[in-house]
């Protein structure tokens, strides 16, 4: 698993953002089109159009293996779960558990807070134990107890990150929402490549969550922390962790970006 991860990582072509040239979008469109980005980017597809840039035959077979997806009656299946369940529910816990451990973390005093993560860093799960009931968790995630123990004890390097590079904190994500309308963009627009569905439809699709994603965020940076920490709850590996948060940094650093050019609210 570990070697499979990293070695299907290298060979995304996701080292800068790449641009299509040819589309002219709708409002909605681009909307729908930047929420799709934090997937876009960390595959290598356009992060400014609803083609991917990918050819379709490479399109299909990666959708087909991955989400079983392949008709038109497949995509709205999966759609359809999405927008009415997805598992922005069922990692909701992981990262209440993750957010209580960087709150006792971040409570701790400087001093002894080097002390503890040189010579106890379980001292800040211990903590947050309250919030650690990993076979609780684990019977919801559908995590194992080891997978959910070293997810949660290795959670303050990506955390730090979204902190630092995203300027977002735990207590500012109550809700995971983005992972599956990401998602869901995203699906939405390999079915409209691949005449799943037809460009008219893109937009009904695409933004069946969008009510939900307004509500619970603020601008693409929570968007994009909220994806990234289900992302590395959904499965976690050194590689996913470099990637989604190199990918997501040049969403908000890339001048080019549709983080840039296309308002939030």
């Amino acid at each position: 698993m570990g070697i499979r991860d990293t070695l299907g990582h290298a060979l995304l072509d996701n080292e800068k953002l790449h641009f299509g040239t040819a589309e002219t979008l709708t409002a909605d469109e681009q909307w729908l089109v930047t929420l799709s980005a934090p997937l876009s980017a960390f595959n290598g597809d356009f992060v400014n159009a609803v083609a991917t840039g990918k050819d379709d035959d490479e399109l299909r077979g990666g959708i087909a293996e991955v989400w079983n997806m392949h008709d038109r009656e497949s995509f709205e299946e999966t759609a359809r779960w999405l927008a009415e369940e997805g598992q922005r529910s069922t990692y909701l816990s992981t990262w209440q558990a993750i957010a209580a451990v960087d709150a006792a973390t971040q409570s701790t005093p400087a001093v002894l807070r080097l002390v503890m993560d040189a010579w106890f860093p379980a001292f800040f799960q211990i903590k947050a134990r309250k919030s650690l009931d990993y076979r609780a968790l684990g019977a919801e995630s559908g995590r194992s107890v080891t997978d959910l123990s070293q997810l949660v004890s290795g959670s303050p390097s990506w955390v730090n990150a979204l902190r630092k590079h995203f300027k977002v904190s735990p207590s500012q994500i109550s809700n995971l929402v983005a992972w599956d309308a990401v998602r869901l963009a995203s699906l939405s627009r390999w079915a409209v490549q691949l005449g799943f569905i037809g460009r008219e439809e893109f937009a009904g699709f695409a933004g069946a969550l969008n009510p939900q994603v307004r509500a619970a965020y603020t601008d693409w940076s929570q968007v994009s922390a909220a994806y990234i920490a289900a992302g590395l709850i959904w499965r976690y590996s050194d590689a996913r962790e470099e990637h989604l948060l190199r990918t997501n940094r040049m969403l908000l650093n890339d001048a080019r970006s549709p983080y840039r050019s296309v308002p939030f609210r």
